[in-house]
């Protein structure tokens, strides 16, 4: 599911008094945030766009500054505020490499467990990620994001096909059985 918006960030709030904002950064390439990069912000609010002024790192994610808001109540409204970029400003990808944004949504299938449900999240260990699906009336299915489980991505046919490591189905699935 090729998605024209990728999510980067989320705005948790004011960084002092002069409308600096401080943004949860989703993306591991914390350099794609950079001066004059326009940013797609989504609120309940609405969508409107924004420039980057100024940007700087800290160790709990980024500093930004948009030109028009000068102060800590105007920065302080924009909490909660996903910050997206348009495809064509995303990084480059490498081969087998994916936006988690283009992932989520596709129907993941297992050979032997057939159909699996749809990839509703994901989640980063620190050591790889790991998937999260969901079928309903079944437990949500964690499934590690790794050459091994991996069998291939097709995204034009909006489907993933895993293969399960021994044991992973039945923790999931079987429990209350």
């Amino acid at each position: 599911m090729i998605q024209e918006l990728l999510l980067v960030g989320e705005i948790l709030g004011a960084h002092g008094v002069k409308g600096e904002l401080s943004v949860k950064v989703f993306s591991d390439e914390k350099e794609r945030l950079k001066p004059g990069l326009t940013l797609v912000c989504r609120s309940k609010s609405g969508e409107t766009e924004r420039k980057i002024e100024s940007v700087s790192f800290s160790n709990k994610g980024a500093i930004l500054a948009f030109p028009g808001i000068n102060s800590r109540e105007e920065a302080q409204k924009l909490r909660g505020t996903q910050l997206f970029v348009r495809r064509e400003d995303g990084l480059p990808l490498s081969q087998n490499e994916y936006y988690t944004a283009d992932l989520i949504g596709l129907n993941v299938f297992d050979a032997d467990f057939g159909e699996l449900g749809i990839l509703a999240d994901m989640f980063d260990t620190g050591a790889h990620y790991v998937l999260v699906v969901k079928k309903p009336g079944e437990n949500d299915l964690l499934i590690p994001f790794t050459k091994q489980t991996l069998v291939e991505i097709d995204q034009l046919n909006e489907r993933m096909q895993v293969k399960l490591t021994e044991g992973l189905f039945e923790i999931y699935r079987l429990l209350d059985e």
